[in-house]
């Protein structure tokens, strides 16, 4: 077996790929799209572990000058950006990751006809590569981004190779096994039914459309969506930015697997919701509003419903609701479902000295509104 850095995802085969991973809403289409946009301060690529010709595993990458006070909220983080302003190298820190920082999945192509050790053995050549590049660029940290129950059959490997391990950002998902929209609004406690729907009536000036392309609307759609950054309680950094080409590459590349939903007050644009559609699962990538009118239209309330809708008609089961804005997702449904985040030093002595301040690195602890849900976990179901 051999890792080999590419600068792209296209040097793994786009059929090989979705082989790999049939039916993956976050597909080799969407990655190769994000490359050409990356966020501002990233540099995209992808690693992939060979035997010959015969691709085994492959994964995108990141590198980025990352903010280890990026999981702090409030008033940590003010100090950590007054730090940041004054000491830059003690905060930001050069790193090379396994991952995507528009994906909050980490999405590893493994070849199916792996068995789990197998699966391990090649994860470890990977880890393997990731290191050797740290050493050779000199990247202070290595980390594995987003990582779902797939962080559980590759514990082993983790371990071996003394990852850290906290929680990062978890995401809502929501199951709707039901035949029919009145059906899914049955499913929900009768004052939370009647809640939603006093939100949809009281918004018949809102109009929305199904759009593949944002022609002539690029600036508009970029406006909307750091007007939610900034209305938004908290703040992920570099990890939340894009760059202004990245929805209409991301349309143009996908086609009718990526689906943008616009909401129109009269004539003027007040909302969008962009998310990848595959028959099994929907993905909610990025919502974008103009305030005040978002509030004063109940515009969250009405994408999702309308999402939830869409989903309802076409049969698809599932819909990642994504991150943030926890207390309001989980009234639609939802549960909780946890990403994990491994990462290491690059020296060993530091990372036995660094060992205790671990805990400062997790996001859930950190996450203001997860501190309040913890206090009644009865009320947040949680994969």
């Amino acid at each position: 077996m051999q890792a080999k850095e590419h600068a792209s995802l296209r040097a793994v085969p786009r059929d090989v790929w979705e082989q790999m991973l049939p039916g993956e809403p976050e597909c080799w289409d969407y990655y190769v799209a994000v490359e050409a946009t990356p966020p501002p301060g990233f540099v995209l690529g992808a690693l992939a572990v060979m035997e010959g010709e015969r691709v085994l595993a492959a994964a995108p990458l990141f590198r980025v000058s990352y903010r280890i006070d990026t999981p702090l909220q409030g008033t940590l983080r003010k100090i950590g950006q007054w730090v940041f302003e004054h000491a830059p190298r003690l905060v930001s820190l050069p790193i090379v990751g396994l991952g995507s920082p528009v994906s909050d999945n980490l999405t590893i192509a493994f070849d199916p006809a792996l068995t789990q050790e197998e699966r391990r053995a090649v994860f470890a050549v990977m880890l393997a590569k990731l290191e050797e590049i740290a050493a050779a660029e000199k990247c202070m940290l290595m980390a594995v981004k987003s990582i779902d129950e797939l962080a559980d059959s590759l514990a082993p490997t983790f371990a071996a190779r003394h990852y850290a391990k906290v929680t990062s950002v978890p995401l809502v998902m929501l199951d709707l096994p039901y035949k029919t929209y009145d059906e899914y609004l049955m499913s929900l406690p009768a004052k939370v039914r009647g809640y939603m729907k006093r939100k949809a009536r009281a918004n018949a000036r809102v109009r929305m459309e199904y759009r593949t392309s944002i022609d002539g609307l690029e600036r508009e759609i970029y406006a909307l969506y750091q007007a939610t950054l900034a209305n938004s309680s908290v703040d992920y950094g570099d990890f939340e930015q894009l760059s202004p080409e990245y929805f209409s590459r991301v349309l143009a590349m996908l086609g009718d697997r990526a689906q943008l939903a616009l909401s129109w007050n009269g004539d003027q644009l007040v909302g969008f919701q962009l998310s990848l559609v595959d028959s099994a699962r929907i993905v909610t990538k990025h919502i974008g509003m103009k305030y005040p009118e978002a509030r004063e239209l109940n515009l969250y309330f009405l994408n999702w419903l309308k999402m939830i809708e869409f989903a309802i008609e076409r049969r698809i089961p599932l819909v990642e609701m994504g991150a943030t804005t926890y207390a309001t997702k989980l009234l639609f449904g939802g549960r909780l479902s946890r990403r994990w985040l491994y990462f290491r030093f690059r020296g060993d002595l530091t990372n036995w000295l660094l060992r205790p301040l671990i805990p400062l690195f997790d996001f859930e602890r950190n996450d203001p509104e997860l501190k309040a849900l913890a206090k009644d976990k009865a009320a947040v179901p949680a994969t």
